[in-house]
């Protein structure tokens, strides 16, 4: 009998959901800054607190889709579900078929 593992062997990552949860709250931060906002401003524009905001930056509070959706959303933005790079991957010369 095949266990789950023989139908999910596409899925081949080597980070954890810790690691890609730090790797999002990263990229949260770095959104703030990149539009010069500081998480007052940032709190007012999306209607929410700046407590709130301040505990997802500190990794203090896990954050739902909802709540992401809620403070960026009013700046124009979304979240989008994307692949996870294999930073292990390896690159063959006889993978580059250019040469």
């Amino acid at each position: 009998m095949k266990s789950i593992k023989d139908y999910i062997n596409y899925i081949d990552i080597d980070k954890t959901p810790e690691e890609l949860e730090d790797e999002f709250i990263s990229d949260f931060i770095m959104f703030r800054r990149e539009n010069n906002l500081t998480q007052e401003l940032l709190a007012l524009y999306s209607k929410t607190s700046r407590t709130k905001i301040a505990r997802i930056e500190a990794k203090m509070h896990s954050p739902t889709i909802k709540n992401i959706l809620q403070i960026i959303g009013p700046l124009g933005y979304t979240i989008k579900i994307e692949k996870v790079k294999n930073k292990n991957k390896l690159f063959y010369k006889e993978d580059n078929y250019n040469d």
